[in-house]
């Protein structure tokens, strides 16, 4: 499997991991309290696990020892060549079923979703699935996030390095800095603007009680 999709599928796993031992662990005095529903059924992390390591076309796994048939037999260079090929339109069609399964999830979450909100007084349906849309359409993995930033920040580190003269490479890489520092900050000015249109779509005692599952917040101490 491409290390890229392994990345990205390890970084997916290991945030649901550490929310599932969060939400195993019992709030202490002053914690936010946990959604229930923040707990990933183990056999679904199982499952996802399964996906992330299955051994790929002509990969040999073996404790701790992985690799592919044309790494242990000596082939050719053309031959080599095509196993790469091979191995490169299996990832190719791993992305496919993967942006496949992400829309048949969602489908299935609005299905769901749908009995879920039925449940809800009926004056509050409506906000209900406005806010959830909207949350939805604005969710964006770590992962994704992060890669974002790279890709830029990549860039800027690439423009900065083709100076050669000594001052016009320490300018360079000052702006390379303040840029850093500016995306950072505007990427978590985003994320606060989410939660912000959220609340609003809510209800003011549904915005009060969002704001006690915000993580992002410091820990209020308790008054006892």
């Amino acid at each position: 499997m491409d290390w890229r999709i392994s990345a990205l599928l390890a970084a997916v796993l290991t945030g649901w991991c550490v929310a599932a031992a969060q939400v195993k662990d019992k709030p202490k005095s002053g914690e936010a309290p946990r959604a229930a529903s923040s707990e990933p059924d183990p056999e679904w992390l199982g499952a996802v696990e399964r996906l992330r390591v299955l051994p790929g076309p002509g990969e040999v796994k073996a404790a701790g020892a992985t690799a592919s048939l044309w790494a242990l037999y000596e082939l050719a260079p053309e031959d080599t060549a095509k196993c790469e090929a091979i191995a490169k339109e299996y990832d190719a069609a791993l992305l496919k079923l993967a942006a496949k399964w992400l829309e048949e999830e969602k489908a299935l979450r609005a299905e769901h979703e749908a009995r879920l909100v039925q449940l809800l007084p009926e004056a509050k349906r409506a906000a209900a699935r406005k806010a959830l849309e909207f949350s939805h359409a604005q969710w964006v993995t770590p992962t994704d996030r992060e890669a974002g930033f790279q890709k830029e920040y990549s860039e800027k580190v690439r423009e900065a390095r083709a100076h050669t003269k000594l001052e016009e490479l320490e300018a360079a890489r000052s702006k390379v800095k303040a840029w850093v520092s500016e995306r950072r900050a505007r990427m978590a000015q985003r994320e606060e603007d989410v939660l912000k249109q959220v609340k609003e779509m809510l209800g003011p005692e549904e915005a009060k009680r969002l704001d006690q599952f915000d993580r992002s917040k410091p820990a209020q101490k308790s008054d006892k």
